[in-house]
């Protein structure tokens, strides 16, 4: 008789256990769902990217002046340029990022967008450029073309600027134009070093706005180099080569400053043409993300990654229900319970899209609690024990919630909840006999040992 009464535990916790992995499918299908949509979301940044502008870099100003040599090639002459690039020895760079009260909406997708004001200021020093000078010695035959050099304003994405306001260069200004051949995208203005380059130096100013959305960093070309950014964002991600020296965050925005120097990049003041790649530039910049600290699709991936543990646990308490209250279950009701575990993420996944991300929540644990409840009053026939089930998965969907928030200690807080919750239903059922399936009287001795 005990082996077949264990024999009918040990078959229906193997079905248990079946049904868990056949969950498996619908929850596999929930992770592609969240990538499916996150993908979406990332296409409705890039078109909005794509007609007003994305993660910008901007760059303080840097000359580019040609030289040019003859070189004997198959008993021909040869004309072969090379530019040399010169970088200003002082740069500071400060940004205004203000949000457009109107995010830019592709489908049911809101994407914040930005106006930033952009004033870049400093000076060239032309000892570098001095033909005695030992960064600027050339080969024997180059001649420099003074007449035909370039001040290039690097700019990541031409279309995201808006307007000039100002643009002068060695006390005069100048017109920028479309870029020519050369290092980083941008916009440039031809200038004349035939007589500067023989001066100490010269200043620049700049100013204008340029669009965007998400990010926004500046290449610290200046030997010395300042940045100042301010935001009405309250929620900045710092990225780049470097964190800021100074920050202020505030929830009406923040303010933050970086300090760069030449020694803190792989690129000198100066160089010639091939020797400084645009990967290069682009490592050393310094910027801020604006970091969106609602991301659904991050928080659904993380719910769904702790539905197997929820739905086993959910199951593994009801199997110890059963063998204590000796009200049966049978292995369907096991699959349909199982099945709306399973619906929830999907409701909390399609809901938040539309709405808050806690009123997202909270309707769909509510929806869940309420149909499992109800579901399994009428199958223990008893509407206080429904009620009982469905007090204890509100409190599960309390606790989900919790690490669903936790960025930075959900693993802690998920390990010692598991733990907690798998503890109290194997001392609950510490004294149950599994072979004679009913709880274990105690014998006198034992009463009185204890």
């Amino acid at each position: 008789m005990r082996i077949v009464e264990s024999g009918s535990v040990t078959l229906k916790a193997a079905l248990i256990g079946v049904i868990v992995l056949l969950l498996l499918v619908p929850l596999a299908m929930l992770k592609s769902v969240v990538t499916e949509r996150a993908g979406l979301r990332e296409q409705a940044y890039q078109r909005v990217a794509e007609g007003w502008g994305g993660e910008l870099t901007v760059g303080g100003p840097m000359l580019i002046v040609p030289t040019e040599r003859i070189v004997q090639i198959d008993g021909k002459e040869r004309r072969v340029r090379n530019d040399v690039y010169l970088l200003p020895a002082k740069l500071s760079a400060d940004l205004d990022v203000k949000l457009d009260p109107e995010p830019r909406y592709v489908g049911i997708y809101a994407v914040p967008v930005y106006l930033s004001t952009v004033r870049l200021q400093g000076e060239f020093d032309f000892t570098k450029l001095q033909p005695i000078s030992p960064d600027f010695s050339l080969d024997s035959g180059t001649r420099i073309l003074w007449s035909q050099s370039r001040l290039r304003l690097p700019l990541s994405s031409v279309g995201s600027l808006r307007e000039i306001k100002q643009a002068s260069f060695a006390g005069g200004q100048i017109k920028l134009g479309p870029p020519g051949p050369g290092m980083f995208p941008g916009i440039e203005a031809w200038v004349d070093l035939s007589q500067l380059y023989q001066t100490p130096g010269a200043s620049f100013d700049f100013d204008a706005v340029i669009a965007g959305s998400r990010a926004v960093s500046v290449l610290p070309l200046g030997s010395v180099t300042s940045v100042k950014l301010s935001a009405d964002w309250p929620h900045p991600s710092f990225q780049g080569s470097s964190l800021p020296v100074e920050r202020n965050i505030a929830d009406t925005g923040f303010e933050a400053r970086w300090q760069v120097l030449e020694l803190n990049r792989a690129y000198g003041e100066i160089w010639r043409e091939g020797n400084v790649t645009e990967e290069m530039l682009s490592k050393s910049a310094v910027g801020v993300s604006l970091f969106q600290p609602v991301d659904i699709y991050q928080r659904g991936e993380r719910a769904v990654k702790y539905a197997v543990l929820f739905i086993a646990l959910t199951f593994l308490t009801f199997f110890a229900w059963e063998q204590v209250t000796r009200n049966r279950l049978h292995p369907l009701q096991y699959l349909l319970v199982g099945l709306a575990l399973s619906m929830f993420y999907l409701l909390l996944i399609a809901l938040s899209e539309h709405i808050a991300f806690a009123i997202a929540y909270v309707t769909a644990a509510a929806a869940l609690v309420l149909l499992i409840g109800l579901y399994l009053a009428g199958a223990l026939r008893s509407a206080w024990r429904g009620a009982i089930a469905g007090g204890a998965m509100s409190l599960v969907y309390g606790l989900l919630y919790v690490l669903v928030l936790s960025e930075n200690y959900s693993l802690l807080l998920g390990s010692i909840i598991l733990f907690a919750a798998l503890a109290a239903v194997m001392l609950a059922t510490r004294r149950v006999d599994w072979y004679r399936l009913r709880p274990e009287v105690p014998s006198q001795t034992e009463e009185s040992y204890q």
